[in-house]
This record gives C-alpha cells, structure tokens and sequence, in this order.
C-alpha cells in the first residue's frame, strides 16, 4: 500500500528541475538582444531555480539523515538510483546564473568565489556518483532486465560534461583572480570531459545494442531519451568554450578545427532530436506518456542542446543555426511549462511524494 510523506519519498531526480529551469533562465537572459523580455524572464527564471535549489536540498539532506534506508534503497534502483547525480548537475546550474545573470550586480571577486564554490562541491559530488553508478553496473552478477537498462545510465557521464557549464566560466574568471591556477583548471576540465565523453560513447552503444535486441521501454520510460540529447548539447558547449580559453591562455593558436569538430556533433543532435520526437508520437499514439518527475529528463537535456545552438549560430552566422536556435527556445519554453504546470499540479495534490514503506515490503517479501 502506498503512503505520503514529503521526505521520505523525495525522488532523487527533484533537481532535475533546477537544471532545466535555470537552463532555461540563462537561454533567456541570453536572447535579451533580439527579445525584449529575455531579460526579465530570465532573471524570474533564475530566482525560481535559485531558491527551489534550497528549497530541495534541505529536505534532500534531511533525507539522508532521517530516512537513510529509503535514500539507500533508491541509490541501489536500477533506475532512480541514476538521478542522484542531478543534485551536483544543479549545482553546477545555480553556478552558471551567478555568472550569466548575477555576476553584474555581484562584481567580479564575489562572482568568482561562488562560482568556484559551485564548481568544486559539484566536482565532488560528479566524481562520487561517477564511480559509484559506473561501478554498480560493472559489479552486476545478474544481466540487468532490458527495461530498466535506458538512457538513464548515461547521467553519470553527462554530469561530467555538465561541469564544464561552470568550469569554463570559473577558468575565465581564474585568468584575472587566480591565473596561477588557471592552467589547473584548465586540465581539471578538459579531464573531466574526458571521463564524460568517452563513458557516455561506451554505455550508450550498450543501450543502443539494448534497443535492437528487445522493444521500446515502457511509455513511462520515454522521457530517459531526451537524456541523450544533453551529452549532444554539453560536448558542443565544453569544445567550444575549452577551445576559446585554450586560445586565451596562448595553448592553441587557433580555435577554427574545434569549432568545426562542435559543428560536427550539433548537427548530430537534429537527429536525436527527430528521433526523440518520432518515439514520443509513437508512444502518444498507443497508450500515452504517463506524467512522473522524470518528465523533467526532456527540459534540461534541450536546454544544454539549446545553449549549444547559440553557441555555434554565434559562431557560424546564418539563418539556419538563428532560425534552428529560435526554433528550440520556443519548444523548450512550451515543454518546460507544461511540464512546470503538471509538477506543480503533482504536489499540491501530493501525487509526486507517494511511495511504498519499506517495512512493508519487507513483509510481503516473507
């Protein structure tokens, strides 16, 4: 039988909805030149995501303290346990507000602490679950069922790419305030993409070999394919800005066979984001998606591949990558309040914070 409580059945996946929203807050905030209202919107974004960042991480250490073994169990669930990462990942998104959107009111030291604060507790908390999650799938001894084997397992390696989000800005902040660390820096992100690009390149070929061999997972599963669409996004982004401070910093002469390589990858992501689209119509089609947190797995994931795109249109001018960009924004704008709107709806009636005790489990387990 299912029981309430806000605490104890607190998804791990709830910062996933920080990412997305502050995504979204910096794509706003971003377009201010051609929208009048990004500026705003941006900055109402931003506060939103910035303080349901506390408003989630108190109850999520709580958690840890008060109700230990539900936070164990869902760290040990072949899917939920994925998510746990998403808290570092958030982190890193209340970072990159304060640079986008705060750094102007903050000045450029305090920006440059915070930033920096954000960049290594999430560096600790990536590497963590990195190892952890990763280690979990090698230790298996038995072959997992093919339904929870889904694009949920690329988070960890996602995480990794998304430290770049903050680690970048923290590596063109360090130039001025620390340049005896910049080249520090410098490697900490270009590893850290490393272990992401290639982890994601390894378990995604897996879950792919997954989805020839058996069918579609469950509708309610479908949302773990935008997950797929970040590691697009992020590796575009972390390319990109490496390049440029690479070139800052005297290590690269030029940044043009980068821009190139990033071009390369974000035209891959017009067909993740096609196929994305043709499995979402399918399932729409035959039973429906069914609405849960992990709806939020395709709001942070087209926010990154959004960034991306304003990136490469800063990059290669034309009415194809302003057209594509404009385009994405305006889908994301849609998704994220749709999916802001069910959330809401999902806790005032108490629906997100159901679960089982484990007690009764334990019992109809005997």
């Amino acid at each position: 039988m299912l029981e309430r409580h806000a605490i104890k059945y607190l998804a791990p996946g709830w910062f996933a909805m920080i990412m997305g929203t502050g995504g979204l807050a910096n794509i706003l905030y971003q377009w201010q030149t051609v929208f009048f209202a990004g500026h705003i919107l941006g900055m109402v974004l931003a506060i939103l995501a910035d303080v349901l960042y506390f408003v989630v991480l108190v109850p999520w250490i709580i958690r840890w303290i008060s109700f230990f073994e539900y936070a164990q169990r869902d760290l040990h669930h072949p899917v939920a346990g994925n998510f746990f990462v998403t808290m570092p990942v958030a982190t890193v998104i209340v970072g990159t507000n304060i640079y986008t959107i705060w750094s102007g009111y903050l000045g450029g030291s305090l920006t440059f602490i915070l930033t920096t604060s954000a960049w290594i507790i999430a560096n600790v908390g990536v590497i963590f679950f990195t190892f952890y999650t990763t280690f979990r799938i090698m230790q298996l001894e038995v072959a997992p069922n093919p339904e929870t084997t889904n694009f949920s397992w690329i988070m960890a390696p996602i995480a990794n790419m998304a430290l770049l989000l903050i680690g970048n800005p923290v590596l063109n902040l360090s130039l001025k305030y620390a340049p005896t660390w910049s080249m520090s820096i410098l490697m900490a992100n270009i590893a850290m993409f490393g272990i992401g690009f290639f982890l994601f390149i390894f378990i995604s070929a897996v879950i792919f070999v997954r989805l020839v061999q058996h069918p579609l997972p469950p509708a309610g599963l479908t949302p773990t394919f935008g997950i797929f669409l970040s590691a697009i996004g992020l590796a575009v982004s972390a390319i990109v800005d490496i390049a440029k401070n690479a070139q800052n910093m005297g290590v690269l002469s030029s940044v043009d066979l980068a821009n190139i390589g990033a071009a390369i990858i974000w035209g891959f992501g017009i067909w993740v984001v096609g196929i994305i689209g043709m499995i979402c119509f399918y399932h729409s089609r035959r039973e429906g998606i069914p609405f849960g947190l992990g709806w939020w797995a395709f709001i942070f994931p087209l926010a990154a591949y959004t960034i991306a795109s304003q990136k490469i249109a800063a990059i290669f001018h034309s009415p194809l990558t302003y057209g594509y960009g404009a385009f994405l924004t305006i889908l994301l704008i849609l998704l994220w309040f749709y999916v802001f709107l069910k959330t809401v709806v999902g806790v005032v009636s108490g629906r997100l914070f159901m679960g089982s005790p484990i007690s009764q489990l334990k019992n109809n387990f005997h």
